[in-house]
């Protein structure tokens, strides 16, 4: 619900005041590994395809931004990725 909250106001923010919205996935910022979406189901990244595993073994989560940003790691293509069902 968070993201589609969001999403909806980042969007409605874009449109009236006519700023670009960019996106990227999360990968692009903790170096490919697996991201937790919940107890011991995790977001991976193969090709450019995301899927969803179980993992037994909990991965470390590190996000870093970089001093500079890549803008050729970002999209128009911004619609949020709803893998997950509702809680």
């Amino acid at each position: 619900m968070a993201i589609k909250i969001t999403y909806i106001f980042l969007k409605t923010l874009s449109i009236t005041l006519n700023i670009p919205l960019l996106a990227c996935d999360g990968f692009a910022f903790n170096e490919g590994r697996a991201i937790r979406a919940m107890r011991n189901l995790y977001f991976i990244k193969e090709a450019k395809a995301i899927t969803t595993v179980r993992l037994e073994s909990p991965v470390e989560q590190h996000f870093t931004l970089p001093k500079v940003l890549d803008e050729t790691l970002f999209t128009n293509e911004i619609e949020p990725l709803y893998m997950l069902p509702a809680v």
